[in-house]
């Protein structure tokens, strides 16, 4: 066999292994951590930071999150932090119990403690 021959014979050979690397890898629309949820499973996973990382990561638990609908609407504090006018967007929070405060102007205050699954976003609608 001549030199040239074995030289492309070689530089296919490599050429051919990346490109198999590449076509394995599936970064399938990610997020900027590298993870997105799987349609067809329903379960949230990483591939490893912005990039292929050559297996799969532990499966990421998707966050608490709260969402405070009050009728009519009011001021909302959730854990005594506060986050805007209702209906607010889902707010991250610890799973478990999360103390909501509603301020009205004509209605006054109104307290309210409910229990935030984990993982899952919980609607609380407050109607005074």
């Amino acid at each position: 066999m001549r030199q040239g021959k074995r030289v492309r014979v070689v530089v296919g050979a490599v050429l051919g292994l990346v490109a198999a690397r590449v076509a394995w890898a599936h970064p399938g629309r990610t997020n900027s951590a590298g993870c997105h949820n799987n349609r067809r499973t329903g379960d949230y996973h990483c591939h490893g930071g912005g990039s292929y990382s050559g297996g799969w990561s532990a499966p990421v638990e998707a966050p608490t999150r709260l969402q405070v609908v009050a009728i009519p609407r009011a001021r909302v504090w959730i854990n005594d932090q506060y986050v805007g006018l209702s209906p607010t967007r889902a707010i991250k929070v610890g799973s478990g119990s999360v103390k909501v405060r509603l301020e009205h102007v004509a209605l006054g205050v109104h307290e309210v403690t409910t229990n935030a699954a984990a993982g899952e976003t919980t609607e609380l609608t407050v109607r005074w």
